[in-house]
């Protein structure tokens, strides 16, 4: 994922479903000088720093299957 469609996401308040290493995870917070996002994992509760091009959208992901 890129830092402007996860900005997108946010600032619209989309109802996208964001993963990272097949969790689903909640933006906490994004650092534009890193291109780095704070996550929380949705199923496990985890905090951890990991950069935002190692996030998946899964709009995306359906779009290359069709």
């Amino acid at each position: 994922m890129n830092m402007k469609r996860l900005h997108e996401i946010i600032t619209n308040r989309e109802n996208v479903k964001i993963l990272y290493e097949g969790h689903p995870v909640w933006i906490e917070r994004l650092d534009n000088d890193t291109e780095t996002a704070q996550i929380r994992t949705l199923d496990t509760q985890e905090i951890k720093g990991v950069y935002v091009r190692e996030l998946i959208n899964t709009e995306d992901v359906v779009k290359i299957k069709h």
